[in-house]
């Protein structure tokens, strides 16, 4: 399939969020429970078409584990759009939203207006929930981040978030283009 437009996306946030997961539903409509952690980095290809545009979107799955974020740094600069995952039931890793956020304003610097960022509550097929949907909201609000909630295992949502992620990367990128010729 020949495509209109790419679209970079990265992955972001703390190991067993369901990351790969995610991109596994969305790359292949596949979820597997037994993924190993990814060791630096990966990435998922697939060809979509939205609103009438062949889009190539390409997404670059992290490691969450301390010692593979500095790898993650470069991508940062690549990226079209970011999604930063956390576990429903793990509120640590809700916690953890902060230090993901702030490495995308670190990293991305005077660059951030030009990227779209997402953020995604994993794993809402769960009855283990440690993390309250409107408080997630909420915070997310004061962030200035879109939240949303995803359930890898069910598929539910999986592919309607990205697809959202996707459309604010082309427009912001039609933005870009146009803010140029002027």
């Amino acid at each position: 399939m020949s495509y209109d437009e790419k679209c970079q996306l990265l992955i972001i946030g703390d190991s067993t969020v369901g990351k790969t997961s995610i991109l596994g539903r969305y790359a292949n409509n596949i979820f597997n429970s037994n993924y190993l952690a990814t060791i630096g980095l990966d990435n998922f290809t697939k060809d979509e078409n939205i609103d009438g545009k062949n889009v190539r979107i390409k997404i670059w799955d992290t490691a969450g584990q301390e010692k593979f974020q500095s790898l993650t740094k470069s991508f940062f600069h690549n990226a079209q759009g970011i999604m930063v995952v956390y576990d429903v039931t793990n509120s640590e890793t809700y916690q953890n939203i902060k230090y993901w956020t702030q490495s995308i304003k670190t990293y991305m610097g005077n660059e951030i207006a030009k990227i779209a960022v997402i953020i995604i509550g994993n794993k809402i097929d769960s009855n283990e929930r440690e993390v309250n949907k409107n408080e997630a909201e909420a915070f997310c609000s004061e962030l200035g981040y879109p939240y949303f909630e995803t359930s890898a295992k069910t598929g539910k949502n999986v592919n309607s978030t990205i697809k959202y992620l996707v459309r604010e990367v082309l427009k912001k990128n039609n933005l870009n283009k146009t803010k140029s010729f002027n």
